[in-house]
């Protein structure tokens, strides 16, 4: 790898829970200046992995995260790369976890990690793993100016760990019109369905209110993000917007990111086409089902209508 390859910036793309992040996302694989992984991005956020092990109440428990990590990687995940990658004339185009390379760094700077607990005894220190990502970010971004994660992170939880894993980084949160929304989630076969996402009380056994609930918890942390984090680190993305008005949405969203609106010849994405998810909640099904959880649904407008823009 190039060791003076310049840093790309992380862009963060999150969603509320089906609320058409994919549509930002998909935009910027167009970007001349961004490289856009296959996939999610799951190594932080999940329970067990190094968000998880960043907030560990003690360095006992980052060691026995690390070491559960470690035999993870090494003896599950890197073998498992190295044959998926067998023959494969682009390993480039397959997803990060099944990149022989990420998973040989992710080695390297577990190592590094465990040998920081025992000089430091701070779970939390993030240096290793924000070198982590920009040895990874660096070696995937070529000469492009930003690397795009798609869901690295649930809006609500590891608040005080991830901005630190991810600098340099810009965070846009896309949300959406409720009904839509959980139109989507009904479209995609989710509703009754549990979720690992903390923000979603699994001790709620109504499967209609499991889902809005969810979400407008996830709203309410979005808002209280909006005041932690440093002026300028997040943009809020209505999906409507970004799909109806898209050319100044567009501009919005790479002005944030300190770029200008470019796509590549044979782009991908068509605002248009995203735009038929527009209006799905208004069909009778949706709002006989919805019908029993307005206030639920209006506590969602009101939460979304008060987002700084």
């Amino acid at each position: 790898m190039n060791q003076l390859a310049p840093i790309p910036l992380n862009v963060l793309v999150a969603g509320i829970y089906w609320s058409g992040s994919g549509a930002v996302v998909d935009y910027l694989k167009g970007h001349p200046e961004c490289h856009v992984p296959k996939g999610e991005f799951t190594d932080f956020k999940r329970q067990g992995r190094l968000g998880t092990m960043l907030e560990a109440d003690t360095v006992a428990e980052a060691r026995k995260l690390a070491c559960r990590i470690w035999l993870e990687t090494a003896f599950g995940k890197l073998p498992a790369a190295w044959w998926k990658q067998r023959g494969n004339q682009n390993p480039a185009s397959m997803a990060l976890k099944d990149q022989v390379f990420h998973q040989q760094l992710k080695l390297t700077y577990l190592k590094q990690y465990r040998q920081q607990l025992a000089r430091s005894g701070q779970p939390d220190d993030v240096t290793a793993w924000n070198q982590w990502l920009q040895a990874v970010g660096q070696r995937i971004a070529g000469d492009r100016r930003a690397v795009v994660w798609n869901q690295p992170i649930w809006v609500g939880k590891h608040e005080h760990t991830w901005p630190g894993f991810f600098e340099p980084y810009r965070l846009v949160v896309v949300h959406r019109d409720p009904e839509d929304q959980f139109a989507e989630v009904v479209r995609q076969g989710k509703i009754g369905k549990r979720k690992s996402d903390p923000a979603f009380d699994d001790s709620e056994t109504d499967d209609v209110a499991y889902v809005l609930k969810g979400i407008a918890n996830k709203l309410e942390a979005l808002a209280e993000l909006q005041r932690m984090l440093p002026e300028g680190r997040l943009l809020n993305v209505s999906f409507e917007a970004f799909v109806e008005d898209h050319d100044r949405q567009a501009t919005r969203v790479c002005r944030f990111l300190g770029m200008e609106p470019e796509q590549v010849a044979g782009a991908s994405f068509k605002a248009h086409e995203s735009a038929r998810n527009i209006g799905i909640g208004q069909t009778d099904a949706i709002q006989q089902t919805l019908a029993g959880y307005r206030p639920l649904v209006d506590r969602l407008r009101e939460l979304r209508a008060n987002l700084p823009e």
